[in-house]
């Protein structure tokens, strides 16, 4: 079919229908031209539908990947029958002779309808080159009556570099007497569709007025039209619903920030046929389906309810959960944003839906429908059966023996074929799909069967198995808040071993009991298992830091897809009312479509319940949250947790992995290492040498990153090179690693290294709080150090008689703008250019009952300063600072809780992301008679001409909630990389307990929204457990925290912090130095040696050096 070029660029005035709602634009005037009066008809039509149509498809087999219809009960758009008894009413003939995703219509004159769908089979094919080898088709369907279809039409419509052409809609369009057709696509550069144009999938539209000849497509959306998408993620699967003047449309991000993982996000415009980008889509919501309590869903499918609708929504988005749940409703009362979108309690759909469309129809036509084909009810849940008990796990590994029924004969199957022996067998290397089903006979019951979809997994596959450990203490970093927390070992069955350095992988999150408090929550008995959609998750029991366990509930974490190691806490399963659950296992029956929980009591005594959805999660309130709404997850219990019963079910507490899985694990949680090096051969004409000396080694890691660093080439070499006049040279070089001291400078804490350029010169400061004797609060003074290298700042290289105090309390009494002496601690400076002005934000302290006084300095008084220097001033000049100012609110109150009498703040830094300021600060609130809150970590804008003013109302981002972090975030500080915004930060006590967390934004989302950030579910830098009877915290580093980042003179990234540092130089902490490492996932690596950082082996390289002779 050619493909026409379009009539007009004009996309205005659509008319939604079908699966839409035909509301007119707001100022639209009825009778006043054609087009108000098509939209009046169809209205009218809309408003005598008493019924619905659903057409749908069930799976990726090849009888699922055909369509399917079923009707509703009556006018209600949360009860369903099935039509033709569940069978397939269309199925396809041409292309790929898969059908998916259709979509229904009723033609602008509403004589008609059209049914579109996905040419895919996946059931024939699989997935493999779906997305670019896929088709560039659609199917096609007419009907006048619902009932009689006329003949399937296979209609090129894409483009020839289109790698798919998936889920497709349409709506009709009066101001140009035509229909917009709407699809997902990938464009690659060519027409071979090998050079992927990094857009990732988007959104493609064109027009019909027959749907047989179509105009060229055109870009409707895509990722990068989006704030907060990852653009070459992409994004798929576009709904529309009009409703009041507004177009809604619905779509599938892949990947976002503030977003845990895909989910669908709605924009809203007065004009269909506007352009992709804001301000005439504007975004306003996303992670709808995680905040309704289904995180990883696709297809939305939205419509509005029929009037005198019994459901009780008066609007509707249909989801597809593609982890295994299939089809989801969602609904609502009011678009008005924030939309509120409730998952319902009660619903009955057909059997396994997947993505399809919901059309109103009248009860004339529903009746028609049920004559031709019948209705069938989905049926209610059987009495329990004896094979409910027996269950095989979705994925298992070659050699796995299949379970028995004591008091049954079991006989498998594998595909259709007798299975010799109870043992399923892999010897390849690549995993193998297949049908297991088993035929149960005996005990005088009637014989029953029941299949599962398994794969056994290759020759390659490990053991992996989870586990919480005894506490000792912090000696060997496995205090309670460390040792109750999920661990991992991995390996051959048998032969498994720890993860992460027997450290915690996951940790639970703790219950808010006040105002930024929060009591610590732990884990035991974690236990690992497969969700629906091949995600790893842990079921555990939930302990307080004590060791009590939790009665009544099992604690669930899930990673973000089949191919995710890293485990996010979706909440409390309610499983045994006040009973105690401790052991929970949980396995996915793919037979039955539910996951089996177990669990024993407190006496021991086994119980068994069934759940339909783990992943199934609501927000719930919380009277103290700081999240938006106060809300937290959990995991629905009405509707999807079905009662307790005694007994159990054989799940073992181990399940397999496949290789790939393996190695992401050890990829994660493993050491990362240098594993080669690579110089790339370089050509110069001859003399040009100048080139070789700044030639780089590329170096390679386990996990597969990369990083590069200089190398310092043999002289005799380059002198060789330099009198060269042709030929290959080798000349031979070492990879630059700059030493610094194992301790860079004893008793500084809290420090900051900050490059300095100023007319052409370089030079390096060194800034940090006082620490001698680990007596912070009674520091005098606040020292710089200034040199020409960052190595002549550590003590070793005399950077300690370098220090030059710009402020001391006992020498100077020094005052602050506000007139208050500085009595003490000078904690936490750090040196920044803010509104171009080198600044230190810092935070003294005074006395509280004497301000005029610079002795007794109280903790309970800090409060954040800035001091800046003046303009063409000598930093290492303390009469060059400006006197230090507080940091207040826009209002000029102090920072802290204004419900608060007491507050305090410290901490502060200050990063800019496209000219924009923000400082990130730590602050509690201390009033008595209650007990103090935990420090949070708040942002808020700043305008970098007015720095000691907030420019923005302060919000908290990082909340201490996980149990490493001890009830403290403190120390942010931020450093921005390929467009993502990495915050790093302390947990715990300032003690050899510290440790480092981190949280992550786009630099694109709104930055003060708690939402946008993503906790690192695990420390980013630890403790060393130090071995029995050894205490030597030089060489078993502990307590490290409270970092800022710089860059050396190579420009590569370096990292400082403190150290826990009794008896190593003193009784203060002490400052180290690392260079950073950007892990393969994205992460910061902050504790790499030297060795990890480039293998001996690898030191010594060789360029290869084409000499051409000059011109």
């Amino acid at each position: 079919m050619l493909i026409s070029k379009p009539k007009t660029a004009a996309f205005l005035g659509l008319v939604l229908l079908g699966s839409a709602t035909t509301a007119p634009p707001a100022d639209a005037q009825p009778g006043n031209t054609e087009r108000s009066s098509k939209v009046q008809k169809q209205a009218s039509s809309r408003d005598h539908a008493e019924a619905y149509l659903f057409v749908y498809f069930t799976g990726d087999s090849v009888d699922g990947e055909k369509i399917r219809f079923a009707v509703s009960e009556g006018n209600n758009a949360l009860k369903w029958q099935a039509l033709n008894a569940g069978r397939p009413v269309l199925e396809s003939a041409s292309g790929t002779r898969g059908l998916r995703d259709p979509f229904i219509l009723r033609s602008a004159k509403g004589d008609r309808f059209f049914l579109l769908a996905t040419d895919l089979s996946v059931g024939r094919a699989g997935w493999n080159g779906a997305t670019d080898r896929g088709s560039q088709y659609l199917e096609v369907w007419e009907s006048t009556d619902l009932v009689h279809w006329g003949q399937q039409r296979h209609v090129r419509v894409n483009l020839p570099n289109a790698g798919m052409t998936w889920a497709p809609e349409a709506s009709w369009d009066p101001s140009i007497n035509a229909y917009v057709v709407y699809w997902t696509s990938t464009l690659f550069k060519d027409r071979a569709r090998t050079q992927g144009d990094g857009e990732g999938p988007r959104i493609l539209r064109s027009t019909t007025s027959d749907f047989r000849t179509f105009t060229t497509p055109e870009p409707w959306l895509k990722a990068a039209d989006v704030p907060g998408m990852v653009r070459d993620k992409g994004l798929i699967d576009t709904t529309v619903l009009a409703d009041r003047g507004y177009y809604y449309r619905f779509t599938k991000g892949t990947d976002a920030a503030g977003c845990a993982s895909p989910d669908i996000f709605v924009q809203r415009s007065r004009s269909l046929g506007a352009m992709p980008t804001a301000p005439a889509w504007s975004l306003i919501d996303r992670c709808i389906g995680r905040r309704a309590g289904t995180p990883e869903v696709e297809g939305p499918s939205a419509f509005k309810a029929n009037a005198g609708d019994t459901s009780g929504f008066r609007y509707f988005l249909w989801v597809d959960h593609y982890g295994g749940i299939g089809y989801i409703p969602l609904g609502t009362n009011s678009l008005t944003p924030p939309i509120r979108w409730t998952y319902p309690t009660e619903f009955r759909l057909p059997r396994s839906p997947r993505h399809g469309a919901v059309l109103p129809i009248t009860e004339r036509e529903r009746a028609a429908l049920v004559a031709r084909w019948g209705v069938s009810s989905q049926p209610e849940p059987a009495p329990p059966q004896i094979s409910d008990t027996l269950v095989v796990p979705p994925i298992v590994g070659s050699g796995t023996r299949l379970p028995k029924l004591a008091g049954h004969d079991v006989r498998w199957q594998v595909d259709g074929e007798p299975l010799n022996g109870d043992v399923l067998r892999n010897y390849d290397a690549k995993p193998r799909s297949v049908r297991l089903t088993a035929r149960i006979t005996g005990a005088g019951a009637a014989a029953a069967t029941k299949a599962f979809d398994v794969t056994i997994l290759g020759s390659a596959a490990q053991r992996l198995t989870s586990y919480a450990r005894t506490p000792t203490s912090a000696h060997d970093a496995n205090q309670p808040v460390i040792a109750r927390s999920v661990h991992l070992a991995l390996g051959p069955e048998g032969h498994m071993t720890p993860l992460n350095g027997d450290y915690g992988v996951a940790f639970a999150r703790g219950d808010y009991v006040g105002v930024d408090r929060v009591d610590l929550r732990g884990v035991a008995d974690p236990s690992p298992f497969y969700f629906a959609d091949g995600s790893l998750g842990i079921i555990a029991t939930r302990v307080d830091m004590a060791g009590k366990k939790e009665p009544g509930v099992a604690l669930v974490f899930k990673a973000a897809g089949p191919t995710a190691v890293e485990f996010a806490e979706l909440g409390v399963v309610d499983l045994h009312g006040d009973k105690m659950v401790s052991t929970p296992r949980a396995v996915w029956d793919s037979a039955a479509r539910r996951y089996d929980v177990t669990w024993k009591d407190g006496s021991g005594a086994p119980y068994r319940t069934t759940v339909a959805d783990l992943a199934r999660i609501e927000m719930v309130g919380g009277a103290f949250e700081p999240t938006p709404g106060a809300l937290r997850s959990r995991i629905v219990s009405p509707g999807n947790v079905a009662p307790a019963q005694p007994g159990s079910i054989p799940i073992d507490g181990e399940i397999a992995v496949s290789e790939p899985i393996a190695t992401a694990l050890r990829n994660r949680y493993d050491r990362v290492v240098n594993t080669g090096v690579r110089v790339p051969p370089l050509s110069i004409t001859a003399g040009a040498v100048g080139a070789v000396t700044d030639a780089r080694a590329e170096l390679q890691y386990s996990d597969g990153s990369v990083a590069s660093r200089a190398v310092d080439w043999n002289a005799p070499d380059l002198e060789r090179l330099a009198k060269a006049r042709s030929g290959s040279h080798v000349i031979r070089g070492t990879v630059r690693q700059r030493a610094y001291p194992r301790i860079f400078a004893y008793n500084r804490a809290d420090p900051t290294i900050y490059r300095f350029e100023r007319n052409g010169r370089v030079r390096y400061l060194f800034i940090a709080t006082d620490d001698t004797d680990n007596n912070n609060v009674g520091s005098h003074h606040l020292p710089i150090r200034v040199a020409d290298t960052i190595e002549a700042l550590s003590d070793d290289k005399g950077g300690r008689s370098r220090e030059i105090d710009l402020l001391n309390r006992r020498q100077r009494r020094d005052r602050t703008a506000d007139g208050r002496t500085i009595a003490g601690c000078y904690w936490a400076p750090e040196l920044h250019e803010i509104g171009g002005r080198l600044s230190i934000l810092f935070a003294p302290c005074f006395n509280p009952k004497d301000q005029r006084s610079n002795e007794g300095g109280d903790w309970s008084t800090v409060q954040a300063h800035i001091m800046q220097l003046r303009d063409g001033g000598d930093p290492a000049d303390p009469e060059a600072w400006s006197r230090p100012t507080a940091v207040r609110k826009a209002d000029g109150s102090i920072l802290g809780r204004a419900e608060f009498d007491r507050n305090i703040s410290l901490d502060m830094s200050y990063f800019n992301v496209a000219g924009q300021g923000y400082y990130l600060w730590s602050q509690r609130y201390l009033s008595p008679p209650g007990p103090p809150g935990d420090p949070l970590t708040w942002i808020a804008k700043v305008d970098p001409t007015r720095p000691d003013r907030l420019a923005s109302a302060p919000r908290p981002i990082i909340t201490p909630t996980l149990s490493f972090e001890e009830n403290l975030a403190e120390g942010a500080f931020a450093i921005i990389r390929n467009g993502v915004v990495h915050v790093t930060y302390s947990g715990s006590g300032v003690s050899p307990t510290y440790v480092v967390g981190g949280v992550r934004a786009s630099q694109d989302s709104d930055l003060t929204d708690i939402g946008n950030w993503r906790k690192h579910p695990l420390p980013l830098q630890k403790s060393v457990p130090m071995p029995s009877g050894v205490t030597d915290y030089l060489n078993y580093e502990q307590g490290p925290g409270h970092g800022a980042f710089t860059t050396d003179e190579d420009g590569n990234p370096l990292y400082v912090y403190h150290s826990w540092g009794d008896a190593v130089g003193g009784n203060g902490r002490d400052t180290r130095v690392r260079r950073l490492h950007w892990a393969a996932d994205g992460r910061p690596i902050l504790d790499m040696t030297v060795d990890e950082e480039v293998a001996p082996a690898f030191r010594q390289v060789q360029i290869v050096v084409s000499v051409d002779p000059k011109p």
